[in-house]
């Protein structure tokens, strides 16, 4: 890497082993744990081949870039996957600053570069990385303690072994701050050195151009020139903010010093001011010297009678500035062109010497034609003909101002909308509950969740998610009033503030306008897309009196919604505080159960009962607790369904499940199909089939001895997901049974539009089953049907000789239920197996005696 020219294109690679840069010039690389790999990654929960980087042409830029695929050229992925920017993703086109993680200790950043300085940039803030490599830590949960009881949920119930679905899927993505990363990339790319010291002196930030012009500021600290005397006693002392003008070397740099008390640290933007000063300095240099000087310079001076105030001397730059004439400007006050508060600025100017000048950092002169222009300067006392004056130095700074409202514009509004962020919603929110206080009035925030959006950029590209984010911003704000605020919260989120309402009707109007406008289509790149959305609001003073809690219970109250259903609105009430507490107690203990191993799989057989054969296991969930003793899934599920943590739950079902069922078949047993159920909220989850096969392929089991069930709400609640999700699992030659079945009102329709194995007949049709004309007839019609489609049929919750008498006159063959077993531990499980396959059937009367 002598020549940085000839390597453009790097990877910054954080492993076990090290930290270090690979220059990327071929067009394809390998990137896993095999010592064959182009690029090594020293972690074990790196797959072999967990990746692969391709050289493709970037259309937009007109010159190439890499392209990061999951798995190797032969379409096999990898174990945990990869995830770029903390999003998980099957490719992805890198950019300069991508940050790709491939586990939990390896990480890589892909970078750009054009020239040596630039990598040798790279090398040193890589070396120094520890400066600004911060960890996040999130605040202590509540302790246990402070939540109510969970006696009376977690109670036992031996005789209601109803089987619950589980859900298993992928994690749901985290959010970032994208604030944090629009204020570093902006400070990364300015051309101006910025420095962050903390109170004591420390540097905790410097950028790109910070670090070029001062080489050694890293290890001189506070000792290097723009860093000494910054901190003292008079740090709280002089404002927010204060001027100072420094020299390194042989340059000179205006330093401005801003006090950031929350952030418990100064911030510093310097500016080279060398040549101003360079020209400065010619003024005490000779007559001529400065006679040149002061009508040739760009900068507007002013030289001033100390005493009175009067202008004795301009050149033609100021002249120019304000559209003055010399005559007009020469012998005027200066508090006429000057629009400043006379009494401090005078106080100012007694401090002035020729050795401590008075820089302004920004003041009003007054244009000929009335306007008022923003200048910058800086007042000295010097010597003029003899006399000692006031000597003014003035220079345009719109632009600069103009640059700084465009970078407060950024750092204050989402880059992608164009809406305000959050960190300007609180501000305004802070403004707005002040105004509420003091006049006594009503005041909302309302959480706005874009429905089934990561279905949009998993199926249509993030591209088309985008323009679907900018549309839905254009919506909102069509709908509300003069004064309120949409703020793009992050993500799909929107948040609303209402600064001012008479009642409540307000905001149910103003969620109604919303619904009514997103009945009309979005149509994007040639699609039409139907978008809804879910909303929570919360009320000034009744549902808070402060900005947190009112964002808190706004979203508490657009999860409520969502969790009933979607596309409509939720106020909050106290009682959905209450039970997200429960649900956060719930979360610690499901998560401790997991690490405890407190979870296990009972197995309910189910019997053909005329050849006394199983032919299938049903695996159902349970959890033994040292507080509860053994709790049932019709318990814990509701609840744990709403946390994220029953996904990670879910896939240890699965995936316990598959490896019990290739053991029995290691121990001689034969091969019967294992049933796990599927949620709703599992089905939904995008890549259901991704985490099947992986698990299919980790555990070994041959997927036609794996069988998923769901039911007929679950089908309901989106049909189009459930054709992909469908027809994706039986791809990979999984079964799929249809639990419920004939409770529904679109039963026969399902059984036409997808390919079911087994039906699963309801057992509330067994559970009051007294043979009348009506039950009879309406089974035997469910019987006909699953031979005419020819589908195994499972009859569920069989109890009695007398029920399954009638399921026998109807030829209904295969049962499920207490009759025959309860659902049976694993030892207990394998135990009727074997004895089935020793006796080579299952003599139903004696096994029951």
């Amino acid at each position: 890497m002598s020549n940085a020219s000839e390597v453009r294109h790097l990877l910054v690679i954080a492993d076990q082993k090290s930290r270090r840069i690979v220059p990327l010039t071929d067009n394809t690389y390998s990137i896993g744990r095999d010592p064959h790999s182009n690029i090594l990654l020293y972690d074990r929960q790196v797959s072999r081949h967990h990746a692969t980087l391709l050289k493709i042409d970037d259309q937009k830029n007109d010159q190439p870039c890499y392209r990061i695929i999951d798995g190797n050229v032969q379409g096999k992925r990898s174990t945990n996957g990869i995830a770029v920017n903390g999003k998980y993703c099957l490719s992805h086109d890198l950019a300069p600053g991508d940050l790709i993680r491939f586990g939990n200790q390896s990480q890589a950043n892909y970078h750009i570069i054009a020239n040596s300085s630039e990598l040798d940039l790279l090398k040193e803030s890589d070396s120094d990385s520890q400066l600004v490599d911060k960890e996040l830590e999130l605040d202590d949960l509540p302790s246990v303690d402070q939540f109510a009881s969970l006696d009376e949920i977690f109670l036992e119930d031996e005789d209601d072994d109803q089987p619950k679905t589980m859900a298993f899927g992928n994690q749901k993505k985290n959010k970032g701050s994208e604030l944090l990363k629009n204020q570093t990339s902006l400070a990364d790319s300015n051309p101006n050195p910025i420095i962050e010291v903390d109170f004591q002196g420390q540097i905790t930030y410097v950028n790109a151009a910070a670090k070029i012009k001062f080489p050694d500021l890293i290890k001189l600290q506070s000792f290097h020139p723009v860093l000494q005397n910054l901190i003292g006693n008079k740090t709280s002392t002089e404002g927010t903010s204060f001027i100072r003008e420094v020299q390194f070397e042989q340059s000179f740099f205006e330093q401005h010093i801003h006090y950031l008390k929350e952030s418990e640290c100064l911030r510093s933007y310097l500016f080279e001011i060398t040549k101003y000063r360079k020209r400065e300095l010619k003024l005490t240099a000779g007559k001529d010297r400065y006679r040149f000087f002061f009508e040739q310079t760009q900068e507007g001076i002013l030289v001033i009678n100390p005493d009175t105030k009067h202008i004795i001397e301009t050149n033609q730059a100021y002249c120019k500035l304000l559209g003055y004439s010399s005559a007009e400007i020469i012998g005027c006050n200066l508090y006429q062109l000057l629009e400043i508060n006379r009494d401090v600025f005078n106080e100012q100017l007694e401090k002035i010497t020729p050795e401590n000048p008075y820089i302004i950092r920004e003041s009003f002169h007054r244009h000929q034609n009335g306007s008022l222009l923003a200048v910058a300067g800086k007042i000295s006392l010097t010597t003029y003909q003899g006399q000692e004056v006031l000597c003014l130095i003035v220079r345009d700074i719109r632009d600069r101002k103009q640059a700084e409202e465009e970078l407060q514009y950024q750092l204050l509004h989402d880059p992608l909308t164009n809406l305000p962020n959050r960190e300007l919603f609180k501000q305004q929110l802070g403004v707005a509950l002040a105004h509420a206080q003091r006049h006594e009035h009503l005041l909302a925030v309302i959480f706005i969740d874009i429905d089934s959006f990561t279905h949009i950029n998993n199926t249509l590209g993030h591209s088309l998610g985008d323009k679907v984010l900018q549309s839905f911003g254009e919506r909102l704000s069509s709908c509300i009033r003069a004064g309120d605020t949409v703020t793009r919260w992050g993500s799909d989120e929107f948040v609303l503030l209402l600064p001012q309402i008479k009642n409540t009707e307000d905001t149910v109007k103003l969620a109604q306008r919303i619904f009514e406008t997103l009945q009309r289509p979005f149509v994007l790149d040639e699609h039409r897309l139907q978008i809804k959305c879910s909303i929570g609001i919360a009320i000034y003073p009744q549902d808070g009196d402060n900005a947190e809690g009112l964002l808190k219970n706004a979203d508490t109250a657009l999860y409520r919604t969502k969790e009933q259903g979607r596309n409509h609105y939720q106020f909050y009430s106290p009682h959905l505080t209450a039970e997200a507490e429960l649900l956060l107690r719930l979360e610690s203990l499901l998560h401790q159960a997991l690490e405890k191993k407190q979870f296990s799989l009972y197995y309910q057989p189910q019997l053909q009962y005329k050849t006394g054969k199983i032919v299938g296991m049903e695996a159902l969930l349970r959890w033994e607790t040292p507080a509860f003793g053994m709790i049932m899934p019709q318990k814990f599920l509701p609840l744990a369904a709403k946390t994220n943590l029953i996904l990670h739950l879910s896939k240890w079902v699965l995936k316990t499940a598959c490896e019990q069922n290739l053991s029995w078949q290691k121990d001689g047993l034969p091969p019967i199909p294992v049933t796990v159920n599927l949620s709703a909220r599992e089905f939904q989850q995008p890549h259901l089939a991704t985490v099947v096969a992986s698990i299919l392929d980790e555990t070994g089991l041959d997927p036609q001895w794996l069988e998923l069930e769901l039911t007929e709400l679950t089908l309901r609640q989106n049909l189009n997901l459930a054709r992909k999700t469908l027809q994706d699992l039986q791809n990979l030659g999984v079964r799929i049974a249809l639990d419920d079945f004939g409770r529904g009102f679109s039963s026969l329709g399902y059984l036409k539009q997808f390919s079911f194995r087994t039906l699963k007949l309801h057992q509330d049709f067994i559970r009051d089953l007294r043979g009348t004309s009506e039950e009879l007839g309406l089974i035997a019609a469910i019987l006909a049907i699953g031979k005419g489609f020819n589908l195994r049929v499972v009859a569920e919750g069989v109890e009695t000789s007398d029920q399954l008498k009638i399921l026998e006159d109807l030829d209904c063959t295969e049962i499920q239920g207490y009759w025959f077993s309860r659902p049976l531990p694993t030892k207990e499980a394998t135990e009727l197996l074997s004895k089935i396959t020793r006796n080579n059937y299952m003599d139903s009367v004696n096994f029951m005696s």
